[in-house]
């Protein structure tokens, strides 16, 4: 039996060892109870010291950095890579669509392996084929070798995305309700950050060398990070209900490991090849459901024009003043790339500060009774009001040919938006789906990505048709049309819930989160 200071966390109770929401007391100032309730076992991972959930997060942050990074190591050296090839540069940024259609497509295959061979080890060999991507990329260095090029790029993305498909369940299963929003913030900083990363570090290393050095580094960062995740990295799957049927953690440390990353692994439950087939099919089910297609809907317009803006972005920097560019070079370009690092410290700030803050301060309000929805009550400001003027400051500043500034402070917007948009509602549909949180996000993320990977095909026909300014004037308007698809489910996100066909939803709604109805 638990003692009630493991079940709550007040400013009054002190720290127990089962309870690391006691290290929350400085959030709330009333008592918070702890959902789901943890179990008596020690290897529950709800009952894990707060070090060690810390220290798996770290490595699931490196591993999501390394293999954002990856994918876009080759964004910003567009001359080179055109002159090699004979392609214009817009066609050499087909190479980030190549990228993003990896990322999408990723999570449908790693779902089901999972589910035989367990996250872990699955993450560990996701990261070593992105490795292996890695130097292929570098070795393409014949004109002949175009689409060789474009398929090591798909791959970087098919192989980089795995953690941010299967880390959030590692989140759900070590955190309780009222610390997964700064959680989800943090392990999609990293997300941010490695997309940021790669053309910025690539960009310093090639700039005044031949453009496949750039993959170098990312090579080395990824066989590192491939040591890390072998060294560190423990499964988090616990049955709280049927806890006699967990495997046995071997107490030898290389027994686990081994156990853990290689072949006929026996660190999970064993599962039936029907079993697994009925896994890989989840995701398909999941994504016909309406709480699912409204939060797509959302993030594909929201993000999928920040992954187009970054795309782009090389292109209209590089172009020669004369034909309406800024004329930077490759180093200039890497420079201007740290926009999105302030953006992406900004929007952790927020995350940290107003992803859980705001949801229970609305359960209190609600009485203490928690509803999934009160999630997305944080995009406020960030994506109904940032993001939108950002994509307008961006079409004046091309439109009307404004300084850079002006162009960076709309990249800055956009990029806080994007940060604080993809771990709000990762969160919000992994609660919505408890059961099957990894098969939830897989289309989510692939949805997401689908109109940036799409873009760069007919942009130079947009441009025709509007002006380069109406482009993004016309984004930033669908990006406040994409926000209502959020304020149906702020409004009947309870109705909409039960609509789920399959019987495949669940969620934590009704559950009393705050034991008590004063502050926060």
């Amino acid at each position: 039996m638990k003692t009630e200071a493991a079940i709550t966390t007040s400013s009054d109770s002190g720290k127990s060892e089962l309870s690391p929401a006691a290290d929350d007391s400085s959030l709330h100032s009333g008592s918070v109870v702890l959902i789901p309730k943890p179990s008596d076992d020690p290897r529950d991972p709800l009952n894990w010291p707060f070090r060690k959930k810390c220290a798996t997060v770290a490595v699931l942050s490196l591993a999501l950095f390394a293999g954002y990074a990856a994918p876009f190591c080759g964004q910003l050296n567009l001359v080179q890579q055109a002159a090699l090839y004979h392609k214009t540069t817009v066609q050499i940024t087909y190479f980030n669509s190549a990228s993003s259609a990896g990322l999408a497509s990723g999570g449908f295959f790693y779902s089901p392996l999972a589910h035989k061979f367990g996250r872990s080890s699955v993450i560990f060999w996701a990261v070593l084929g992105c490795l292996g991507a890695q130097i292929w990329a570098g070795l393409m260095t014949k004109p002949d070798q175009y689409w060789a090029y474009f398929m090591s790029r798909y791959f970087a993305g098919f192989f980089g995305m795995v953690v941010s498909v299967l880390g959030p369940r590692y989140l759900v299963d070590m955190f309780f309700l009222h610390q997964r929003g700064r959680a989800f913030t943090v392990l999609h900083l990293a997300l941010n950050f490695g997309a940021s990363a790669g053309p910025t570090f690539s960009g310093y290393i090639a700039a005044k060398r031949y453009w496949p050095i750039e993959y170098w580094w990312s090579v080395a960062l990824l066989g590192f990070t491939a040591i890390i995740v072998f060294l560190f990295l423990e499964e988090t799957g616990y049955d709280r209900e049927n806890p006699e049927t967990n495997p046995e953690i071997p107490r030898s440390w290389i027994s686990g490991r081994v156990r853990t990353f290689l072949p006929g692994n026996r660190i999970v439950k064993p599962a039936t090849l029907g079993e697994v087939g009925r896994v890989g099919i989840l995701p398909f089910k999941i994504a016909l459901a309406p709480v699912v297609l409204l939060v797509a809907g959302f993030d594909a317009i929201s993000f999928g024009f920040y992954v187009a803006l970054n795309a782009l972005t090389p292109v209209w920097l590089q172009k020669p003043v004369k034909v309406g560019g800024y004329g930077f070079t490759v180093t200039e370009n890497a420079t201007f790339t740290l926009v999105h690092w302030i953006g992406v410290i900004v929007g952790l700030l927020y995350g940290q500060f107003f992803s859980d803050r705001i949801p229970l301060w609305l359960a209190r309000r609600n009485h203490g009774v928690w509803k999934p929805e009160f999630r997305l009550h944080a995009l406020w400001p960030t994506n109904f009001i940032l993001m939108p003027i950002g994509l307008g400051l961006v079409g004046a500043a091309l439109q009307h040919r404004l300084h850079w500034i002006v162009f960076a402070i709309g990249q800055f917007f956009v990029t806080i938006g994007s940060l604080v948009s993809i771990p709000v509602t990762v969160n919000y549909i992994c609660e919505c789906f408890r059961s099957h949180t990894i098969e939830a996000t897989i289309p989510v993320n692939s949805m997401r990505l689908f109109l940036g990977l799409s873009i760069n095909f007919y942009i130079n026909n947009w441009i025709a048709a509007v002006t380069i300014g109406w482009v993004y004037g016309m984004m930033a308007f669908f990006t406040i049309f994409s926000f209502f698809f959020l304020m149906i489910l702020m409004w009947k996100g309870h109705t909409i819930r039960k609509w789920t066909p399959f019987g495949v939803g669940s969620d934590e709604e009704g559950e009393h989160v705050l034991k008590s109805s004063h502050g926060i």
